[in-house]
């Protein structure tokens, strides 16, 4: 079955779309409902302050009104007074009558929210301040009853709102029992009217902009309801719903101030409800959810609009650097192809441009690599031709170093049979140390490493004159640790060359191995002229960097050093090396670290 072909184009556009546009979508889905969870709990916030300032300012308002009530607790004249009985309105009366609205004055001189405050003894003498008749004519007749209704409800208080003509509530009448405690005596009952102008100004605070309030008796019945500046409608055809969907809360426990979220005609409220003990009302501060998120889905919106606009234009961008990519990539491709079919690489014209792209740095190296396969295939026949001549010259290479150490050999034995020790001597070492040198095998043991080195040592130290002679502090159980082959030589030479050989007087090479863990450290420590502190960081930075550039002295090489550096790293990892410790006059110390086994070496 045939593949269906997909250009290169129409990929990159697929990708681009799907990079961009699926977490645009993700992204602005995350954010509207993470804005409109903001919104509510923002909106919470303002409805349980709402409350708590109901709460305040309404129990402040009434904790004053309350302590009218207990005048005759703190005032015995107030107490004697209404405890006489008057059957005509005489002059002890007017006496009585003086002193309590005397009390009464003095008790809400600075209360500008009660209008008015009656007493009624138990003799059914009237006894007020400033009666305002217009609200309440009927105070004199009711008050007795309503002060026997207060005394089996919660509280023992009752309440009652006076309506204006315009159906707004204009005062409040809280009646209650006057008791003498001491004597537990009843006294009377107390009118005390109240103007429902602060308690309006409570209320109208906590409205907010699209919200809506309702003040509930105890009943389920409305007594005062106001909107905000803003609100769709004053409507207020659903307070019995309203007031259904919170009694269902309430039956599940919930607190006496508390924000919940209800539903009603199928439209989402978000609503604040505090209970006002006192007064047996629930204040319910409420507004739909749709105003709530309004001013967010508003910013959500312009967002949204601004986020698509750019993303549109970069789309556009995109497709047009696509389709000159698309161009360029095809060339490639059908250049290609048209190789494979001949046989023959082709190069690719390249349009010179004012700027480069990947894609023509591409074709570029592209064009190199076409370049050098055609001198590949043609300096191929050449190296044939060379092949057999290398072969014979490696057969040659392998007789040579055999036919030199038979030679070392025979010089040795005739300079044995003449007397000439040292001759023989260092005859006898350059033996060993070559036949050393042209083995085949690449990692030898130390033990095997450090016995060319004594040859190497024996030679130099006949040469000058025991002037330099070795030290050798070496543990037994590390001379079968496993190194490369000419490990030690190069760093023992370097010390000779550089540091003793210029050297007055006699100088000391220390070689020193033991065991620490699963490591082994190498030491060789000179005391000869040392290296300064400029010779030293070239050193340092030349065994740091991967290729191997020799470090001058005296017109003598330091290749040794980063040589064997490099070659610790190539065979045990590049956790290991070389360190170099030297002071100008005292010597030089070289330490090598390396592990008991090789696990990098193939």
């Amino acid at each position: 079955m045939k593949r269906r072909y997909i250009s290169f184009m129409t990929q990159i556009s697929l990708i681009c779309v799907g990079i961009v546009l699926l977490p645009f979508i993700g992204i602005m889905a995350f954010f509207a409902f993470d804005m409109a969870r903001k919104a509510d709990e923002e909106y919470r916030l303002l409805l349980e302050r709402g409350n708590a300032a109901v709460e305040s300012g309404i129990s402040s308002i009434f904790l004053e009104v309350e302590r009218l009530s207990y005048l005759n607790v703190v005032n015995d004249n107030l107490s004697e007074s209404l405890r006489r009985r008057h059957e005509v309105y005489d002059r002890s009366f007017l006496e009585d009558n003086r002193i309590v609205t005397n009390i009464i004055r003095e008790a809400v001189l600075l209360n500008p929210n009660i209008y008015s405050v009656v007493m009624i003894n138990q003799a059914g003498n009237v006894y007020d301040n400033n009666f305002n008749s217009y609200y309440w004519r009927d105070l004199y007749k009711e008050l007795p009853a309503w002060g026997e209704i207060s005394k089996s409800l919660p509280g023992k208080r009752f309440i009652r709102i006076q309506y204006g003509e315009n159906g707004s509530p204009e005062a409040l009448l809280m009646v209650k029992p006057m008791v003498d405690i001491e004597r537990n005596e009843e006294l009377g009952t107390i009118g005390i009217i109240v103007s429902f102008r602060s308690i309006r100004s409570v209320l109208n605070n906590v409205v907010q902009n699209h919200g809506n309030l309702i003040v509930y008796n105890e009943e389920g019945t409305p007594v005062y309801r106001c909107a905000g500046p803003e609100a769709e409608t004053t409507d207020w055809s659903q307070t019995d719903g309203i007031w259904r969907a919170l009694s269902r809360r309430e039956e599940g426990g919930e607190k006496n101030a508390y924000v919940t979220d209800f539903t009603v005609d199928r439209s989402a409220y978000i609503g604040g409800v505090q209970h006002l003990e006192p007064l047996g009302w629930t204040v319910v501060s409420y507004t739909q959810k749709k105003h709530v998120r309004m001013l967010y889905h508003q910013n959500f919106a312009v967002l949204f609009a601004i986020a698509f606009l750019m993303i549109l234009f970069d789309l556009l961008v995109a497709f047009i650097f696509i389709r000159r990519l698309n161009r360029s990539v095809h060339g490639l491709c059908q250049a290609m192809e048209n190789s494979g079919e001949k046989g023959i690489p082709e190069t690719i014209a390249q349009k010179r441009t004012g700027f480069k792209t990947e894609i023509d740095m591409l074709i570029h190296s592209y064009n190199h690599v076409v370049r050098r396969l055609k001198d590949s295939m043609e300096r191929s026949l050449q190296l044939q031709m060379n092949e057999q001549r290398m072969e014979f010259r490696m057969l040659q290479a392998q007789i040579n170093p055999h036919f030199l150490y038979n030679t070392f050999n025979l010089v040795s034995s005739i300079a044995g049979m003449h007397g000439v020790d040292s001759i023989c001597r260092i005859i006898g070492c350059i033996s060993e140390m070559f036949r050393y040198s042209i083995q085949e095998e690449l990692i030898v043991k130390l033990g095997d490493e450090l016995r060319e080195v004594n040859n190497y040592m024996t030679i130099q130290t006949i040469r000058f004159q025991d002037r330099i002679y070795a030290d050798f502090d070496v543990e037994p159980e590390t001379l079968e640790t496993p190194v490369p082959i000419f490990l030690l030589q190069p760093l023992v030479e370097n010390a000779i060359i550089h540091g003793l050989e210029p050297k007055e007087g006699k100088g000391c090479i220390s070689i020193i191995a033991y065991k620490m863990e699963k490591e082994v450290q190498l030491i060789i420590r000179d005391n000869g002229l040392g290296i300064s502190v400029k010779k030293l960081q070239e050193l340092r930075k030349a065994m740091e960097g991967e290729a191997i550039e020799p470090i001058m002295a005296k017109g003598r090489s330091s290749i040794g050093i980063t040589n064997v550096n490099q070659r610790i790293r190539a065979y045990y990892g590049e956790g290991y090396g070389i360190r170099l410790e030297s002071r100008v006059g005292t010597g030089t110390s070289v330490y090598v670290r390396i592990p008991v086994h090789i696990t990098h070496f193939l």
